[in-house]
């Protein structure tokens, strides 16, 4: 008999020797079967360790960016968890961060910052709204660095390099394989890759994308249109509008069947998966990516869920 005793890696035992190995270590992040009706599967993205949410991806692959560059400071205009993220990044480097964030982000996205440390500039009803301001900033200071995260295409490859690319291997490895992938479109960055990464692979797969309705505000994600700039090299079959109650009702529906507490706009995935028709999505396996959990959102919760009391 072999006196060879198997042992378990560090990082399958979860030990890491620094907190980048950690954000990696985590990679991928749990794909789970929820109790719901189907084969529905959800893309658990709030593993990511330092904004609890699949920005931490993307502010990863932007912010080498920054260090290839020798930037001294980084500055962008984020609703809630890329600033969280990249602020993590800025603070792990030694590099300073300003962030600006619209007048619709939520209390806890304001006070988390603030606990780091972070220099925050309030402006606007919109992420956009400051681009031009942070535009001006990086012109005069050359050592500052704009990740651009609503323009910047590395934000795609992030997500067809490793989000995408776990789905497939994580189904593969139960011998599934996606038929229909519904995601939230925010800066697009997240259901881009994943569109361009499994249509290269899986001709018949459907791409359903997420908006919040006409006049709705719901974290995480915005209007667009298809045609905007990163979105428009995604292969969306299909685009579900939501309002915020159907989101938080989204939420509960998982929370109270699969016991999991996940955001707002993971909730918008399942408000639009409520919404295919039942011949659309019978028989098939549907993959919900879950952006972050529900703990940044309690402010809001709490005046939706206490309206009319």
């Amino acid at each position: 008999m072999s006196n060879i005793v198997y042992q378990k890696s560090s990082k399958e035992l979860h030990v890491f020797q620094n907190v980048i190995d950690l954000l990696k270590g985590m990679w991928p992040t749990p794909l789970v079967k929820l109790n719901l009706p189907g084969n529905i599967w959800a893309k658990l993205e709030y593993y990511n360790p330092f904004s609890r949410s699949i920005k931490d991806r993307t502010a990863y692959y932007l912010f080498q960016e920054a260090l290839e560059k020798g930037s001294k400071e980084i500055i962008e205009s984020s609703s809630g968890n890329f600033a969280i993220a990249i602020s993590i990044l800025s603070i792990l480097y030694n590099m300073k961060a300003t962030i600006y964030l619209p007048e619709t982000s939520a209390e806890e996205t304001r006070l988390l910052l603030k606990f780091l440390g972070i220099n925050v500039v309030v402006n606007g009803k919109s992420t956009i709204e400051s681009l031009p301001l942070i535009e001006e900033y990086v012109k005069k200071k050359k050592d500052a660095y704009h990740p651009n995260q609503f323009y910047n295409l590395t934000n795609v490859r992030a997500h067809m390099e490793t989000t995408a690319k776990e789905i497939d291997e994580q189904l593969s490895s139960i011998n599934l394989k996606p038929d229909i992938i519904i995601a939230g479109i925010g800066t697009g960055g997240h259901i881009t890759g994943i569109s361009r990464y499994m249509k290269a692979k899986y001709k018949d797969v459907k791409i359903v994308g997420v908006l919040p309705a006409e006049y709705e505000t719901i974290p995480g994600i915005r209007r667009q249109r298809i045609g905007d700039y990163i979105v428009k090299s995604s292969d969306v079959d299909k685009v579900i509008e939501v309002t915020l109650e159907e989101s938080i009702k989204g939420m509960q529906e998982v929370a109270r069947t699969s016991g999991l507490l996940v955001g707002i706009s993971s909730g918008a995935t399942v408000a639009a998966l409520n919404k295919l028709e039942r011949e659309e999505k019978e028989d098939k396996i549907i993959v919900l990516i879950f952006p972050d959990d529900i703990f940044k959102y309690i402010s809001i919760l709490k005046s939706q869920l206490l309206k009319g009391e």
